[in-house]
Formats: structure tokens, sequence, C-alpha cells
């Protein structure tokens, strides 16, 4: 039985635009797109628009119409990369190996030499940067790309018997008798007549060729007005998303009580910086100083620095709750990770915002309601993981808020 689809899934929200990815194309019933964790470069997804979770869950007419692009999408992945040749694969249901249950095709180049078999897991453990996405769409240029598409289009619909075939080509009809001559009897328009000479002895003011009559000027009767070069064409507004924040791996070097309250913790954090950080974090009431020194956390670090209770703190510490706040724990980043390590999310690219900028766009403010955990403890953004080293950002509470 296909899995339940869940209308909130990554593949969906990238159909529907509400997260960016690199597209190749798009048609009626299909969004092609480069893989935001590619095994080897050039690892292409291809989407059906209909909304199924597997294989199973697809119908027949929707299989027909996504199916059809498949050869185009291996062509392009063939010509950009250089491959001797492609894997097409497709997993339905988890034991399969399927991760996302929005139902997709993986299109792969290969190499001659190639010994193993594709494997996901060996995939890279950096999210394909904006420059690179650029890159390889860039070799994948269809000229005439809409004309061929709607020809195909056209020729499906012919052998389907939706259209009827045009008929054996003949001869031109020749234009009809009356029209011929009528154009034939139309008079051409006459020739504008010369202007009369200027009489002798009218010479133009301030005309020093010798013996030469000044040529009167022509006017319109209409002012002209200067037009203004246009200046270059203002730079779109980047979009708000989680692409602002600067969130990294840290280790919590030592932690000590605040002086002056007891639910703040001061803690000293290593985030891959040539000098530790200072952060202030309310842990006092959920955790002890020892569960805390040495810890592993994930921290947003480009934050406006402020003071908490008299004592400055440049970042905050990431964490999850319940939804009565009644339990608190740390968002943990995957083994092999180091401080400094940069989160990510697939299809939101940039580059950090500074904090002032943060502070000034009120950032954090729009980009934390869409932190939490899902049922099984993955950090998310909108339902995509905090990824990091090749693996996700957890928690021990499930269903939780990150803040």
């Amino acid at each position: 039985m296909p899995a339940a689809y869940d209308p909130k899934n990554l593949f969906k929200q990238i159909i529907d635009g509400t997260i960016p990815s690199h597209r190749i194309f798009e048609t009626k019933h299909a969004v092609a797109i480069l893989d935001a964790f590619p095994t080897v470069d050039g690892h292409a997804l291809l989407l059906p628009k209909h909304p199924c979770a597997d294989v199973m869950d697809m119908p027949a007419d929707v299989a027909a119409s996504v199916l059809k692009e498949l050869p185009r999408l291996a062509r392009l992945v063939k010509q950009a990369t250089g491959a001797d040749g492609v894997n097409i694969v497709q997993n339905s249901g988890k034991s399969a190996g399927q991760v996302v249950f929005h139902c997709h095709f993986h299109v792969i180049p290969r190499f001659d030499g190639d010994a193993k078999p594709v494997a996901f897991a060996a995939g890279r453990k950096a999210m394909l940067s904006g420059e690179e996405g650029a890159a390889m769409l860039g070799r994948m240029k269809e000229p005439y790309a809409q004309s061929i598409s709607a020809i195909d289009d056209f020729l499906g619909a012919m052998r389907a018997g939706a259209v009827d075939s045009p008929a054996a080509g003949g001869a031109p009809k020749a234009a009809p008798a009356k029209k011929a001559a009528a154009a034939a009897a139309t008079p051409k328009p006459a020739a504008k007549e010369k202007p009369a000479a200027a009489p002798k002895g009218a010479e133009a003011k301030g005309d020093n060729s010798k013996g030469g009559d000044a040529k009167p000027k022509e006017h319109s009767g209409v002012k002209k007005e200067k037009v203004k070069a246009a200046g270059p064409p203002a730079a779109a507004e980047r979009s708000l998303d989680v692409s602002f924040a600067d969130i990294r791996v840290g280790k919590i070097i030592d932690a000590t009580a605040h002086p002056d309250s007891d639910k703040l913790f001061v803690e000293t954090i290593d985030l891959g910086e040539p000098a530790p950080r200072q952060i202030l974090s309310g842990l006092g009431h959920s955790m002890t100083l020892d569960q805390v020194k040495g810890a592993a956390v994930v921290c947003i670090c480009n934050l406006k620095a402020r003071k908490l209770a008299g004592i400055a703190s440049d970042g905050m510490v990431l964490c999850a709750s319940d939804a009565e706040k009644a339990k608190l724990a740390f968002v943990l980043p995957p083994a092999g990770s180091k401080p400094g390590d940069r989160v990510a999310w697939a299809g939101f690219e940039g580059a950090p915002e500074t904090p002032k900028q943060m502070d000034k766009k009120k950032a954090w403010e729009a980009i934390q309601p869409h932190f939490s955990t899902d049922a099984s403890g993955t950090a998310c953004y909108k339902g995509v993981p905090f990824a990091v080293a090749g693996g996700v950002c957890t928690s021990t509470i499930t269903n939780g808020i990150i803040s």
C-alpha cells in the first residue's frame, strides 16, 4: 500500500516554488532539477507535479506524461557531464531506500571504468552551491527547447488521435482574380514636388559660404524632448529565508553560572573562529553545568550582540523544547562534524547576512517560527533538515520547537 501523501514534503514545496532549486526544465506535468546532494556531478531528478507518494501511487496517464520526459533529461545529463551512460533509478517505499515521499526518478551519469553500482550513501557531504548549480545548468542548455516540447506534444496528440494529421501539402492557392486586379489598379503615390528656389539676394544669416543659398530648416511643430539614458535595472531584493542565518557547529569549552541569574549560564564556545565566543543561555532550570560543559551544540552566530543581565552575549545556542516548554534539549550536530562547520538546507543557498542586516530586517524573528523537530527528532526548517558534514542535526525532543 502506498505511503500516505504529505502535501508539505520537500519535493512538493520545490514544485510549488516555496523552496528554491536548480531547475533544468519544467513542463505541464513535470519538473526536472539538480539533486542538492548529488551522488556525482550532474545527478538530476525528475519530479511529477501530480501528488503521488511513490510509483505505485501514480495514475497511468500521469506516468505517461512524466516518463516521456526521461529521455530528454537523460540526454541533457549526458551532454552536460560527458558521461558514457546514465542510471535511471526509482525507489518506492522506505525499505527500498525512499527518503522523500513524493515520487521521483534519479538520472545519474556513469562513466566507463565505474566499478561499483550507484550508492546513494556515497553522495557528497556538502550541498551543491549556487555557483556549481549555475555552471551545470549552463551546460544543460537546450536550443529551441519550447518549440521542441510543443512539437513533441503535438505529435503525441496526433498519435493519440486527438488531432487530425495535416492534409498533404499542395501548391499554394492563387490570389483571387478580383483582388489581383484591384492591386494592379491601385495608383502609386505621386512623387513629392521639389520646393521652389529661394529668391535671389535672399541669403541666409550666418551663411559664410560664397554664393550659397541658405536651406530653410524644417520644423515638425513638435518640440523634441531629451530622453535620459536608462540606468541599470535595480537588483531584485533577496527573499528572506534561512540562508540569512549563520548557523554553525560549536563545542562548549566551559560554562559557569551567571552571578545575578539562576536561569542563565555563561558559556565559552569554540565555533571554529580564532578565539572562542561568550554566549549566555537560559539553561539553568533544565540542565546542570556538568551536562553543558563539553557538549557539542549548534549555534546561530550572526545575531546582534547584546547584554543579558549585565553580561555580553554574542550568539545563541539552539535548543528544542516541547509545546509546553517543560522539557529542553540541545540541537545536536551529527557525528563527524567539527566546530565551525556551517549548517545548510537543501534549496536555500546564499551567504549569511551581517548581524546589522539580521537586526534591521528582523530576520531571526521571521526564520525562527519555521524551526522544529519532526517525529524522528530531526531538526528542520520548513520541513527541510539541518544538514552538515554528511548528516543531519537532531534532538532527543520530537515534534518540538527550536529556539
